[in-house]
This record gives C-alpha cells, sequence and structure tokens, in this order.
C-alpha cells in the first residue's frame, strides 16, 4: 500500500485534471462577469472586452472538456499560462487596445 502511494505521481491523475479545469471554467465566468461590470461602470468597451474574450474561449472550451469527461494536460497548462499573463499585464493590455481601438 505505502509502495503504491509512492509510486504515483501526484499531477497524473484524472482528478486533478479535472479540479483544475473547473476552477478554470469558474474563474474565466467570473472575469467575465467582471469585465462586463467594468464596462457598465463607464470604463472602455472594446478594450475590456477584448480582454474578455481569451476567458470566453477558455471557459467554453473547459465547459466541452467536461461535459464530454475529456481531461487534457494542454488546457490545465495553457489556460494557467494564458490566465496568468492576462492578469499581470492586464493594466498595460487596456490601455494599448484603447489607444489601439480608437486610433
Amino acid at each position: 500500500m505505502e509502495e503504491e502511494r509512492s509510486q504515483r505521481k501526484p499531477f497524473s491523475a484524472n482528478r486533478n485534471k479535472n479540479i483544475i479545469t473547473k476552477i478554470t471554467v469558474i474563474y474565466s465566468a467570473f472575469y467575465i462577469i467582471l469585465k462586463f461590470s467594468a464596462v457598465f461602470q463607464g470604463q472602455w468597451i472594446w478594450a475590456n472586452l477584448t480582454l474578455a474574450l481569451p476567458y470566453l474561449i477558455l471557459g467554453l472550451a473547459g465547459i466541452y472538456m467536461l461535459k464530454n469527461k475529456m481531461e487534457n494536460w494542454v488546457y490545465v497548462i495553457i489556460s494557467i499560462i494564458v490566465i496568468s499573463l492576462i492578469r499581470y499585464y492586464e493594466s498595460e493590455l487596456v490601455v494599448q487596445l484603447h489607444e489601439f481601438f480608437t486610433a
């Protein structure tokens, strides 16, 4: 029993991929709602909606994977990277996108 636990890799279980996919879907929905509320409070429309687009794609892909009981590390890794990059550069991206759409 102890040998079996030590031989299992912690990130190889399908349950872990499923949990991370659910977290990504929930976070994507929260972020989209956050961006829509920012637009309704008077912030730049196209810049905020453009930043919500990758989350919409990640969320829809995650829902599709959950409904079809698919687990994929590629989706998990890509979603973690995309979410991290957008959150890190969000303030700069909003300004750059606003300048792009107003030019």
